[in-house]
């Protein structure tokens, strides 16, 4: 009769990897290790942001905003001189007189300066 030869952990592990992926799976690792995750901002934080803003706006007052860039956290400092209602976009003016613009989403916080 025929007997069943078991070959162990040899048929589960994969026929072939190239170097490639190799690499691939290692910077995928490394690329989400290191990204750090957005913070949970709940309804009155969002208001107190939006008033911020406005009352910056308003006097034309620097505002100085922490944002969150997909897993990298960088600060922005200037004058926000336009809000787009329906994009919930903020034009920023820098110092340098160029602008930028930023998603509502992206803010994490926000400090009006005097």
């Amino acid at each position: 009769m025929g007997t069943i030869r078991d070959r162990g952990l040899v048929k589960w592990q994969s026929a072939l990897i190239m170097p490639e992926h190799k690499v691939l799976n290692k910077k995928i690792g490394e690329v989400d290790y290191f990204l750090n995750k957005k913070l949970i901002i709940d309804e009155y934080q969002v208001e107190e942001f939006e008033n911020n803003i406005h009352y910056a706006m308003e006097y034309h007052l620097p505002i100085s905003f922490k944002l969150h860039n997909k897993g990298n956290p960088y600060e922005l400092y200037g004058h926000c001189v336009y809000i787009h209602p329906y994009t919930k976009e903020l034009r920023i003016q820098k110092k340098d007189s160029s602008f930028e613009y930023i998603q509502f989403e992206q803010i994490i916080d926000v400090i009006v300066e005097d």
